[in-house]
């Protein structure tokens, strides 16, 4: 598996040549997922972004043997202020025309929610807000096809439009566009209850069955040939039961070696990207990751 990062959890840095620096020293060749306004907060907003700037920063990146993976471009598709959502969609057009400056064709973002900063309302579930959120996909998808790039979807469980495998099935079948794509995240598509046993119940730390079953489940609904990169962290549960899914990959209850497998099985070889990641800990995570 090619383990990338994403790049934000690295650090915030004053320039893209200090981050590829610092990349370079965990890896000497390393895709990674880049939020540009995340990682280096002195660059320019995304308005003042031009095709010199970006090709300037995919050079900067590869004299240090860093490519980019995934352009990252969170936006909220369903903002509730249609002026604003009109906003958020202009921004992820712009990252789409800027597709071959980057170096990379997927721009990705998730899926929002009925609350502008994309925090849990239960109106995100109601079919007015997946309708409006296919309206935006399709604006997106159009732009994507005219500069030969793709809209790459990221789900997330309760909280976010999509937030499960079935639901982001409904987007993939009702457009059939070799332009869409889907990053798949394990521990994002794991219910805030933990992964299901056989028997309904739930263990603080699943079985390997349980994991094997649920991810084969989520691949097989996104499809193995529309996933573009996979994100690797991980989660536990907390005292009450529920989900704290935003680990590293050495520090919760996911056996990743589990997931490689099912990986290998249905030949997606695709980059693995770490969030969430410890610094302290990257080094050992990446040898555990080499092994498995």
């Amino acid at each position: 598996m090619e383990i990338g990062f994403r790049a934000h959890d690295i650090g915030k840095f004053d320039s893209v040549e200090s981050l590829a620096s610092t990349i370079e020293t965990y890896k000497k060749e390393s895709k990674i997922q880049l939020a540009l306004n995340k990682v280096i907060p002195s660059s320019p907003k995304w308005t003042e972004y031009t095709e010199e700037y970006i090709t300037s920063v995919r050079d900067t990146l590869k004299r240090h043997s860093v490519s980019v993976a995934i352009v990252g471009c969170y936006i909220n598709p369903v903002h509730p202020d249609e002026d604003a959502r009109a906003e958020h969609l202009k921004r992820f057009e712009r990252s789409l025309e800027l597709n071959k400056a980057f170096g990379c064709p997927y721009v990705a973002t998730e899926t929002g929610s009925a609350n502008p900063d994309c925090s849990y309302n239960a109106a995100t579930s109601e079919e007015k807000t997946f309708t409006i959120f296919l309206k935006s996909v399709e604006q997106l998808l159009k732009k994507a096809e005219d500069v030969n790039a793709c809209v790459t979807l990221e789900a997330v469980t309760r909280q976010h439009t999509i937030c499960s495998a079935e639901r982001m099935r409904r987007v993939l079948d009702t457009f059939r566009s070799d332009h869409l794509k889907v990053i798949y995240d394990p521990v994002n598509l794991t219910s805030w209850l933990g992964i299901e046993e056989l028997d309904g119940s739930v263990r603080a730390v699943p079985s390997k069955e349980a994991i094997q079953r649920k991810v084969r489940h989520d691949i097989e609904l996104l499809s193995p040939e529309k996933i573009v990169a996979i994100h690797c962290k991980n989660y536990v549960l907390d005292e009450k039961g529920w989900k704290i899914g935003n680990k590293a990959t050495l520090e919760g209850v996911i056996d990743w070696s589990v997931i490689f497998s099912l990986l290998r099985e249905y030949k997606i070889d695709v980059p693995v990207l770490l969030e969430n990641l410890n610094p302290s800990t990257l080094r050992e995570t990446l040898l555990y990751l080499d092994t498995i």
